[in-house]
């Protein structure tokens, strides 16, 4: 179960590109690990894995991505609840959390 809401990670990355910092936030769906990764003119959603291609996407905006289907048939608004785990060195070292 996710302990955080997609509007809470939102306003963290949004934060993060305000701070001028291109954050990488690392989550873990069905024991696979994912990065959302925010920039200046857009995000993108990509698989962490070396054996694997990333399968990166990029979006206009996060609200995209969300909605949108992904690698592995991911769509984070419907599969959301079945995050295990946030990671986001980005977010500790801005003192986010």
């Amino acid at each position: 179960m996710a302990q955080y809401s997609f509007e809470t990670i939102k306003t963290l990355l949004n934060r993060s590109i305000e701070n001028g910092w291109e954050a990488e936030l690392t989550l873990r769906i069905n024991s696979r690990d994912y990065m959302i990764i925010i920039y200046n003119d857009h995000c993108s959603f990509q698989r962490i894995g070396r054996y694997d291609r990333s399968g990166e996407y990029n979006f206009s905006s996060l609200e995209e991505l969300y909605k949108a289907q992904q690698i592995d048939e991911i769509c984070l608004e419907k599969d959301w609840e079945k995050i295990e785990a946030f990671d986001c060195l980005d977010f500790e070292l801005q003192g986010f959390i």
